[in-house]
């Protein structure tokens, strides 16, 4: 289910894209002090209304120093920039302090990562970025910058470039460290994630977002219950991040224990509606067996994103399990336009292909047990996940029904003694084929064969 956003579904990105994990340095252009004139020069941590008012006034007295408007530009920028609706306007006033000083390395940086963190043009970003670059060489935070820039295009060896850089000339920047870290993620160096993020940590240890980054690449490392840590600490700094409840979520998953990890994705789907916390949700609906949730939860996704591959993918698997092959092959391939990538999404569209070859599209009525021709048990009560595929299936629901009928048959002719040992290795069987049925490269169809063999064996 890795499809060409399934991979940053286990990673913290808003809607499934780069950008909300990797939190540029805030502008810092202000000092404590009380708001005047000369503060709006100096910079001040005043509220923004009273900074836009003061540095107004120093703007619009034209016999001020140029030097003293630009930084009083800069400035109201920054408080423009920290109220609603109010980037234009602070984009306008950077243009206008570049206009009056065109070498002023603060500004270039200044207007890149507001368009960076305003998901504006990243190319015009990284270039604004690059001009500060070029006028101040040591500035560590237009290299961090430019280097989040960089990952938001997918470009990611010259955003390791640039945090290599920003690193190197301030060894102590955690923001630097912890998006190293990110991108290291997105590049599949899951150790070499955890070993910046942990850095970054040490730093600053009050990093919500460096916590569910290295909780989401000790999951890809398969250490759980470190990822499940890590979750939990980014829940405790900072309860309003969703991304933490739907990695800790995909932790619980892991485990198998499906209604924590739902819990989890409802907290996800309250503070942020997006579609790849319904996708992960209704997969654990899907595991429980709760078919109908989990096919509520694909469709909100789609609604939210009609180009989200993975939810096709996994959607396409649940009607495999409802014996709606027809639909299957439809999501599957649409799975597969969107991603040509997606090797499941391939060998599932090639697998219902025969499917529908073989057994027709339309989907099987259930079977009743006493019908002579479906599965040993009533269809109408089944509860199991892989019960309710046995029953969409008829060449399963035979195999079940064979399996059962043989089963009764060596029961009957054997010692007291030796049926107790059958009756053992029945439950047995069933209990691993419930347990296994959804693990990689699990064939139940193979299984089930296998284990009527064993029991017409015995019979012989």
């Amino acid at each position: 289910m890795c499809g060409s956003r399934s991979c940053a579904q286990a990673f913290p990105i808003a809607n499934g894209r780069l950008g909300a994990f990797l939190l540029g340095a805030a502008l810092s252009l202000w000092l404590a002090a009380p708001a005047s004139a000369a503060d709006c020069v100096m910079g001040s941590k005043a509220a923004p209304a009273d900074l836009i008012s003061v540095c107004s006034a120093v703007i619009d007295q034209g016999s001020n120093p140029a030097s003293d408007r630009v930084a009083a530009l800069l400035v109201r920028a920054d408080a423009n920039a920290r109220i609603s609706g109010g980037l234009t306007q602070a984009l306008r006033d950077i243009d206008r302090a570049i206009a009056l000083d065109g070498k002023n390395a603060s500004a270039w940086r200044l207007r890149g990562n507001l368009l960076r963190e305003a998901g504006g043009d990243l190319n015009r970003a990284a270039s604004d970025l690059s001009k500060a670059i070029e006028l101040d060489p040591t500035d560590a935070e237009a290299y961090e910058q430019r280097g989040v820039a960089y990952t938001n295009q997918h470009r990611l060896d010259r955003a390791l470039a640039d945090y290599d850089q920003a690193i190197k000339l301030k060894p102590d920047y955690a923001q630097a460290w912890s998006d190293r870290g990110a991108t290291f993620y997105l590049n599949g160096d899951y150790d070499k994630a955890v070993s910046d993020l942990s850095a970054a940590l040490r730093l600053d240890p009050n990093r919500p977002r460096s916590y569910t980054n290295r909780g989401a690449a000790y999951k890809k490392l398969g250490q759980l219950d470190k990822s499940i840590a890590d979750d939990d600490e980014a829940i405790r700094l900072d309860p309003k991040v969703p991304e933490s409840y739907d990695n800790r979520g995909l932790s619980y998953a892991a485990t198998k224990d499906y209604d924590k990890a739902i819990v989890d994705y409802n907290q996800a789907l309250q503070l942020a509606p997006r579609p790849n916390f319904f996708t992960n949700r209704g997969d654990s609906y899907q595991f429980k067996g709760e078919f109908g949730a989990a096919l509520s939860d694909y469709n909100d996704a789609l609604k939210l994103d009609p180009d989200f591959a993975k939810a096709y993918n996994n959607r396409a698997v649940l009607y495999t399990k409802m014996g709606e092959r027809r639909k299957a092959l439809a999501d599957y391939e649409t799975a597969l336009r969107l991603d040509p990538g997606n090797t499941n999404a391939a060998d599932g569209r090639r697998t219902m292909i025969a499917e529908i070859a073989k057994f027709g599209a339309v989907p099987p009525q259930p079977l009743a047990a006493n019908s002579g021709n479906g599965p040993s048990f009533d269809c109408a009560h089944a509860r199991r996940e892989v019960e309710k595929v046995i029953c969409a299936d008829p060449q399963l629901g035979m195999l079940d029904r064979q399996l059962a009928q043989a089963y009764q048959r060596v029961l009957r002719s054997m010692s007291r003694r030796s049926a107790a040992d059958l009756r053992k290795s029945q439950h047995e069987f069933l209990a691993t084929r419930d347990a296994s049925f959804r693990h990689p490269g699990y064939d139940l169809k193979k299984v089930m064969q296998d284990r009527l063999q064993r029991l017409n064996a015995m019979e012989g």
